[in-house]
């Protein structure tokens, strides 16, 4: 049978399908520039790159380091730079220098002699990939391309995924804060360390000066007086996010909003600095306790923790923020957000200390079985109360249950503080008004409902390396590491201890957190860097110590050293 008169001319190699072939292939081969001046060798170089190596094309040639810039400004795309060490005009150390403080440049490899190397070494502190030896040798040649292409290789691929990444919808970078978020604030060690580094590649800055977490709920007494199921609870907070996503969206797009594990509505609130972090949460909670209020006739509660600097800092953010949320719901008082930073109020800092006592003695006593110890304690936190409606029992029930559950397995937390919790507003339906041992007494059956088993305390955990030993390569790793993402969880992880027990033994034996300890040390080497640097451009600087946001950086930069990072930098040259 006869072929296509088409399938023989595919075949034939005719002058014009070579070109187009080679065309298609010089697309997909790394290009190389050759700087010498030395027509032999580059001449070496066009003749022999692409038969020692099919991913290399020679695609051009300078014969000097002025030349190969002149081709780079033209618009001239290369991946590699193969210059000699010693030419005239420029020489390729000076080509290396210059190229050293653009964003963008090829790879380079500088050719030198054997009395050159103290040159080479030098070359290489302005981010030279490699050397090769004068006279050129094959096997060399061959061994330094085949490095170069598959670190191209594994860069490109990187770059198409980060590209993939950056074409993601703003929904789906919304919902990747609002998960890293939510692994910030559950401890979630494993989805810090996958997510944080994913923010940095992303470019999505959460924090700009500072910020701070806002927690809004409503009054499950409230709730449970209207005889609301407590499966009913989950409804009503949906409302309550739903309201605060709309108010955000149009008032203040750069907030966060997600949910903690009890499904309270949480936000990220950020600002210019502290006073107007807490200027903007009580405007965001004045609006939605208005909405929520005109909607469902109930009331809203809210507090907000410290303003932090730091991103990783938000997680202690949002745990002064529970707190103080729970000391205003046991006090009953008033619905109006806590005082700054977490800190309780004059008026319900009494009966908050008191309520944290009762918990941990609750706790105690029901692990330890001795519940006569249990009584007394609920005695005392409802006698502190005095006679009070049944509302404020609810709440105080509410509360108490909310905070206990959270030491109880995940698999029987819900099931058993629902139970629970239909206990609690049944029995406290019953009555108007409660004397300090009949509350005491509706608590006890409450959480014993809670506790139907008894828990065995967790061992304290131990650890062999001595306390000034950790401490000290905890250090060691933020020295090393400092202008990557860090997280207290990865350091603790890379030590072999809890992100908790590194953090206190820190404080304790440096007198100062990790994160600032971490900032200090940024902050000094960007400061060298400025220094030694003069030409170096602040966002390069920022990126170089581990800051995602120039407007971040600079921030930081002003609170540390009392000036923008660009007037220090002024300051350094004169």
């Amino acid at each position: 049978m006869r072929e296509p008169l088409l399938y023989w001319l595919f075949l034939i190699r005719s002058p014009f399908r070579t070109t187009l072939l080679m065309r298609q292939r010089s697309l997909d081969m790394y290009k190389l520039l050759i700087v010498d001046d030395e027509p032999m060798t580059r001449e070496y170089m066009k003749a022999q790159v692409n038969s020692l190596h099919r991913e290399w094309i020679c695609a051009g040639e300078a014969g000097d380091g002025r030349e190969a810039l002149e081709l780079l400004e033209q618009g001239e795309d290369y991946d590699l730079i193969v210059t000699d060490i010693k030419m005239p005009i420029m020489t390729g150390l000076e080509l290396a220098r210059e190229l050293a403080g653009r964003g963008s440049r090829p790879r380079m490899v500088i050719l030198s002699g054997y009395d050159e190397f103290a040159l080479a070494k030098e070359a290489m502190q302005y981010g030279v990939h490699d050397y090769m030896l004068k006279p050129i040798v094959n096997e060399e040649l061959v061994s330094v391309l085949d490095k170069m292409a598959k670190e191209l290789a594994a860069e490109r691929a990187e770059q198409a995924a980060l590209q993939s990444l950056l074409v993601l919808s703003e929904q789906s970078r919304g919902q990747i804060a609002r998960n890293f978020l939510h692994a910030l604030i559950s401890d979630n060690n494993m989805e810090i360390k996958l997510l944080y580094p994913l923010l940095h590649r992303l470019k999505i800055s959460l924090i700009e000066a500072e910020g701070a977490i806002m927690l809004v709920d409503l009054d499950e007494g409230q709730l449970l007086e209207r005889d609301i199921s407590p499966t009913d609870l989950v409804l009503f907070r949906y409302i309550v996010h739903q309201t605060c996503a709309e108010l955000a969206a149009s008032d203040s797009p750069s907030i966060v909003l997600f949910s903690d594990n009890e499904q309270r509505t949480a936000l990220l609130v950020p600002g210019e600095d502290a006073a107007n972090v807490r200027q903007r949460c009580a405007a965001i909670f004045g609006k939605l306790s208005a909405a929520v209020q005109e909607m469902t006739g109930l009331q809203l509660w809210g507090s907000v923790g410290s303003s932090e600097m730091e991103v990783l800092q938000l997680g202690q953010s949002y745990r002064l923020a529970r707190e103080a949320l729970w000391r205003k719901l046991i006090a009953g008082e008033d619905a109006l957000l806590a005082t700054e930073d977490g800190a309780p109020d004059a008026s319900d800092e009494q009966t908050g200390n008191q309520a944290e006592q009762t918990v941990a003695a609750v706790h105690r006593a029901m692990l330890e079985g001795r519940y006569a110890q249990l009584y007394a304690s609920l005695l005392s936190l409802a006698e502190a109360a005095g006679t009070a409606d049944r509302r404020s029992v609810l709440r105080t029930g509410a509360c108490l249950l909310q905070v206990l559950a959270e030491t109880m397995p995940k698999e029987k937390r819900q099931h058993q503080t629902a139970a629970a919790l239909l206990l609690l507003r049944d029995t406290a339906l019953t009555q108007e008004l409660y004397r300090p041992e009949e509350a005491a007494k509706l608590y006890e059956r409450m959480i014993e409902s809670l506790y139907n088993t008894p828990q065995k305390e967790s061992a304290v955990q131990e650890t062999d390396g001595s306390e000034h030993e950790i401490v000290k390569r905890a250090k060691e790793y933020i020295l090393a590491h400092y202008a990557e993402p860090l997280s207290l969880a990865l350091i603790a992880e890379k030590l072999g201890v809890s992100p908790g027990y590194l953090s206190s033994l820190f404080h304790q034996n440096t007198l100062e957190p990790y994160i600032k300890f971490l900032t200090r040390i940024r902050m000094e080497r960007a400061a060298q860097l400025l220094q030694m640097r003069p030409a170096e451009k602040v966002y390069d600087v920022a990126e170089k110590v581990g800051y995602l946001s120039v407007k971040h950086f600079s921030y930081v930069f002003k609170q540390h050293f009392g000036i923008p990072p660009g007037e220090y930098q002024e300051r350094a040259v004169r």
